[in-house]
């Protein structure tokens, strides 16, 4: 056996050692329950989960009526707020095409799995550019890792390719039964590995530089302190080596979101999304960010 071959079966023992203290990852893609189910002609769900975290994630195409043609809706079930089914968390458009038009089958959502990482993957063609859309868990990280990459079976590359990312930070406020959509009370905030975002007073979105790839989305009002001030943080890493701009828009709104323009020749975009159910403060966030440095890094 030659150095190269001793390296990598060191290398291969050490990863078996270190998830051997984890359980497996739990991954599961079936058909699920939704709200009016006559509406829907696909419902299927994965199931993702480790013994520190689970996401859900929701592929619903409605049936045309003679008012509205069929929908596609791919949602995160994480939690009551962050990324969760109140927001449209992930908007993808190529060639054009927003995904809400797209057309899919149960069968395009398969289970996938590479070495101890488990989760599932969902094609999604865009008028012969078709993509791979990743979700996966590792064992030791409560994250939820993404990617999407051409499949192996598209046909061309894209002309042009966008996302956008959404989320509802922490609280959706109230003035008795009247929801609050814009201004106060919101103080929202992004706080990125490089700086603090505040809320742009003309409601403009903000380019983020290349180094900026850890995200967490918070308001300085609902910060999760206490029953009364909101669920907490969400967070999101960004890989920019796919991508050609990014923006943030972070103001006094509901909402926040961010706006990715892809390389069309791109290869593969990462990217992943932290949020849990239990209340946890933005100081507590922070905490554990640093903490756990590891299971928020790829």
């Amino acid at each position: 056996m030659n150095l190269k071959q001793i390296t990598i079966a060191a290398v291969a023992l050490m990863s078996t050692a270190l998830f051997a203290q984890y359980a497996p990852v739990k991954a599961t893609v079936k058909h699920v329950p939704v709200y009016q189910p006559q509406l829907y002609s696909v419902a299927q769900g994965a199931i993702i989960s480790n013994q520190f975290n689970n996401y859900k994630i929701i592929m619903k195409l409605s049936k045309p009526t003679d008012k509205k043609p069929s929908e596609l809706k791919i949602s995160l079930d994480a939690g009551t707020f962050g990324f969760g089914a109140l927001v449209n968390f992930m908007q993808i458009k190529a060639n054009g095409i927003p995904m809400s038009k797209l057309m899919v089958k149960a069968e395009d959502m398969k289970p996938w799995q590479e070495g101890n990482n488990a989760g599932a993957v969902i094609t999604l063609n865009f008028d012969g550019s078709i993509f791979d859309l990743i979700f996966y868990m590792r064992p030791d990280s409560p994250v939820l890792w993404c990617s999407i990459k051409p499949s192996k079976d598209t046909i061309e590359e894209p002309e042009s390719i966008s996302i956008q990312h959404s989320c509802l930070p922490s609280h959706l406020a109230m003035n008795g039964k009247k929801v609050i959509w814009v201004g106060e009370p919101y103080n929202r905030q992004l706080l990125t590995n490089k700086r603090a975002i505040g809320m742009h007073p003309k409601r403009k979105s903000v380019l983020l530089g290349k180094d900026e790839t850890s995200l967490t989305f918070r308001d300085l009002t609902f910060d999760g302190s206490a029953k009364d001030k909101g669920y907490g943080p969400v967070w999101m890493a960004l890989d920019h080596s796919a991508v050609l701009e990014a923006k943030a828009n972070i103001c006094s709104n509901w909402t926040a979101w961010i706006e990715l323009k892809l390389n069309p020749a791109f290869k593969e975009h990462k990217f992943a999304f932290w949020q849990q159910r239990p209340r946890i403060s933005n100081d507590d966030f922070a905490k554990k960010l640093k903490a756990e440095k590891s299971a928020f890094k790829r």
